[in-house]
């Protein structure tokens, strides 16, 4: 009797484990169709579409200091410091087949995904559809990319806020620094702002917008001249759709204004591109299609936090989301692939199985609000 009923307690287990695998082998198959006849052509130069963003700029990049071709704006570009060019481009000397990096990326992206379902009980199924459901995801699959890399540091980070180990926690900076150290910073300060010697470390609303007032002042000091060039650029395009609104932004960030800006940069970067029609262009697919559909998964992961009340600074990765998001606020162009961290921590949060007791917790909450308010 006992046996029988183990039997089938885990049966639908196995069933959904099953279905998982098959659909995720369908994935692998259909994205190596797609890198064989459209991706890998226009990394190989034969044809001008514009697809995975700066892997071919990567690629150029690792063959000529392979060659040892000594290329002066190669060399210029690799030794400064700090340099989100260092792990793309070591990448691809290390791996020199476009197919090989592809099974890298794979293999980043299963192991990240494993160590996220050790911090916390996730809706797996769930977790996959909405991070592959990213066209981002997709292309950063099939390419010499940060994204892929941004994934793994994102995933050794929160390893490191739920279990305390120091390895992750190395592995996560290191890989971050030398990628997008934007992102490394945004590490480096969620662990200042939760030392102990942070007296506001439990207001953690309080604690951000600190952190964007602190901004505001130190920006304009250490990034005129970055800032001073970037108008001029938007202002030589004030034609393009939505520059005008960017120069705006930018121009209150130059002048001590940052923490007016940060949230409409959040939205700009996360969902400006739902203003425009959709249209599939094939020579620049990376600048149209690409980032509309990225912005179109960044909306539905939002909602469905929403519908879920999780849009909270409760848990730790969402805290840290948040400190991420407005670090990635600081760059001068609207680059929706920066916020590809923040992407994947609201796609772990939304998969998240609640804890026990945690609906009772909420209810009770909710309960002494009506009696409060009453």
């Amino acid at each position: 009797m006992k046996s029988s009923f183990r039997v089938a307690l885990f049966r639908p287990a196995k069933q959904n484990t099953i279905v998982l695998c098959v659909l995720m082998v369908f994935y692998i198959l259909f994205s190596l169709l797609l890198f064989f006849s459209w991706i890998n052509p226009s990394l190989a130069g034969e044809t001008t579409s514009h697809i995975a963003a700066d892997s071919n700029r990567y690629m150029y990049f690792a063959d000529s200091l392979r060659e040892g071709g000594n290329d002066p704006f190669v060399l210029m570009s690799m030794y400064s410091f700090p340099n989100t060019l260092w792990a793309p481009v070591m990448m691809a000397i290390i791996f020199p087949s476009a197919f090989l990096i592809v099974i890298v990326n794979y293999i980043i992206f299963l192991w990240s995904v494993w160590l996220l379902d050790k911090v916390a009980n996730i809706r797996l199924g769930l977790f996959l559809a909405l991070l592959l459901g990213n066209y981002t995801t997709l292309i950063s699959l099939l390419s010499v990319n940060k994204e892929i890399l941004d994934l793994l540091s994102t995933a050794f980070f929160c390893y490191w806020i739920s279990r305390k180990r120091a390895w992750a926690l190395v592995l996560a900076l290191v890989i971050a620094l030398v990628n997008r150290y934007e992102v490394c910073a945004a590490m480096l300060l969620y662990m200042v702002v939760q030392s102990r010697w942070n007296p506001i470390r439990k207001y953690r609303l309080i604690v951000l917008i600190v952190v964007c007032i602190l901004c505001s002042i130190m920006l304009p000091i250490v990034l005129s001249h970055d800032m001073s060039l970037r108008l001029e650029e938007a202002q030589s395009s004030i034609g393009a759709e939505g520059s005008g609104l960017l120069i705006v932004l930018d121009s209150l960030q130059m002048h001590y204004l940052f923490f007016l800006a940060t949230i409409p940069k959040m939205v700009l970067n996360l969902f400006g591109e739902l203003r425009r029609i959709p249209h599939f262009d094939a020579g620049d697919p990376a600048n149209t299609s690409i980032i509309f559909f990225n912005n179109v998964a960044n909306l539905l992961v939002v909602v469905l936090l929403a519908t879920q009340n999780r849009l909270r600074l409760r848990r730790d990765w969402m805290y840290y989301a948040a400190i991420n998001a407005v670090i990635m606020s600081v760059t001068l162009v609207v680059q929706p692939r920066y916020f590809y961290s923040f992407y994947v921590i609201l796609c772990f949060e939304a998969a998240r199985m609640r804890e026990p007791g945690e609906k009772c917790l909420r209810l009770a909450f909710r309960e002494r609000e009506a009696i409060t308010g009453a």
